[in-house]
């Protein structure tokens, strides 16, 4: 029981003395990544972070062509750039159409 005694209090009010971080250095003529996805912060129920209230990413245009939520319009099924785009979505988040889902 003695030792307990000889132990000193912990002074919580003390101040206590921050390490510095040691980070690495960045390469010389390293160049920033890319992300990899081309819709960044799409996922399948979500938005692409580039989309707002007034464009969508994937669209081009004031509408969400989410491929989960709705896809493109009638009027954009010949634009073939919302197509790409709308291939790329689908992509990135792993969805497939059923070939069987319309017979």
């Amino acid at each position: 029981m003695s030792d307990v005694a000889e132990k000193p209090e912990v002074d919580f009010e003390a101040d206590l003395k921050k390490k510095p971080k040691k980070g690495r250095k960045p390469q010389r003529g390293a160049k920033p990544d890319k992300p990899s996805a081309p819709f960044p912060g799409l996922t399948r129920t979500q938005c692409a972070t580039a989309c707002n209230a007034t464009r969508c990413a994937v669209s081009g245009r004031n509408y969400c062509a989410h491929p989960t939520k709705g896809g493109l319009q009638s009027a954009d099924q010949n634009d073939s750039a919302a197509l790409k785009r709308l291939q790329q979505a689908r992509d990135q988040i792993d969805v497939r159409l059923d070939p069987d889902r319309f017979k």
